[in-house]
């Protein structure tokens, strides 16, 4: 079966992990992936919606489009299927603590649109699925989270800290205010003990009296840059937006075996499976805790990291979601998709 995947961008992040990496394991479970993004003419958009008509079966991943556009894709799409891994009914509003911060009607009206017109709804995770189903009750929708590799030769296997211990962080920019929730947790750490904070980005952080090495993100070197960190970290702000997120960042720490602490929201708080995968915490304070005892104990560091290697081995690796994937897929082209 040929499906059609409509995506934003190459450079997007959400079209790689959502869609891109998984092409190779649809394709063995016989689904071919015939990928476009979305052009910014107003006539190449036409003549790619237009070509839908030719697809079982075609996904807009991510993408809220104007009402003429929605329009067109779904007078030629055979079956849509509409996929998020974020709160994009929300504006992102850099951890403001007034829900009304996030709320957008036009924003809204994009998405109510689309779960509204669509066959089905492919949500990251139980946040974003739920709001789907408080849109639209009669939509059904599949979660199928994030995923990542597993087969790449950078797993850590050595749990004894660096000669200066490594607390690492990766992300891109526009999440690099997520760690001046914490700060404090960095000034009060750095009171006890030595240690780099490593940031992997497109773009560094800075926090005066605080050691920090950047390093230029990279697709060919993130994963080796991620096997070098003693202790992932993942904080997040509880806000509308936030509580959204697909955990992405704490899978590629998992992924790599990295002993990890993150905040308790959203995804995040299923991942790390009551502290059973990853440490959590709350505030700056909790934190510093939870970081020192991972400083303070290699039994800890190794439980931790191989527990959450194996939850990912099982549960987010590409080969177990792109076979999700390809379900979904098949079902919604058999037209035996109903609500959850």
């Amino acid at each position: 079966m040929k499906v059609l995947f409509l995506l934003k961008s190459e450079k997007t992040p959400s079209s790689r992990i959502r869609i891109m990496d998984l092409v190779p394991g649809l394709r063995e479970k016989g689904i071919v992936a015939d990928i476009e993004m979305i052009p910014t003419s107003f006539w190449k958009r036409r003549a790619l919606f237009k070509n839908a008509k030719a697809y079982p079966v075609t996904v807009l991943q991510k993408r809220l489009l104007s009402i003429f556009d929605f329009h067109e894709l779904r007078k030629n799409a055979k079956r849509l299927v509409f996929d998020f891994d974020d709160a994009i009914y929300h504006k992102n509003a850099s951890c403001s603590p007034d829900p009304e911060d996030y709320e957008s009607s036009t924003r809204m009206g994009k998405f109510r649109r689309t779960v509204c017109g669509a066959d089905l709804i492919i949500a990251a995770n139980k946040v974003l699925a739920g709001k789907v189903a408080e849109v639209n009750p009669k939509v059904p929708v599949r979660i199928i989270p994030s995923s990542v590799s597993v087969h790449n030769t950078f797993l850590k296997t050595d749990y004894a800290l660096s000669s200066r211990p490594v607390i690492g962080w990766i992300g891109t920019k526009s999440t690099l205010r997520y760690l001046d929730l914490i700060a404090p947790a960095f000034s009060g750490l750095r009171s006890k003990r030595d240690f780099v904070l490593r940031i992997i980005s497109n773009e560094t952080y800075r926090q005066p009296g605080i050691d920090i090495e950047f390093v230029p993100w990279s697709i060919e070197t993130q994963d080796s840059g991620l096997c070098g960190f003693d202790i992932g970290i993942m904080p997040l702000s509880k806000d509308p937006f936030s509580e959204g997120k697909a955990a992405y960042k704490l899978l590629q720490y998992l992924a790599a075996g990295v002993p990890s602490v993150c905040s308790p929201v959203g995804m995040n708080s299923e991942v790390a499976g009551d502290d059973e995968y990853c440490l959590t915490a709350s505030d700056a304070g909790q934190f510093q805790h939870q970081i020192e005892r991972l400083l303070d104990s290699c039994e800890l560091r190794r439980k931790l990291g191989q527990k959450g290697r194996r939850l990912v081995e099982q549960k987010y690796s590409i080969e177990v979601v792109s076979s999700s994937l390809a379900s979904v897929l098949n079902e919604v082209e058999g037209k035996k998709v109903s609500g959850k």
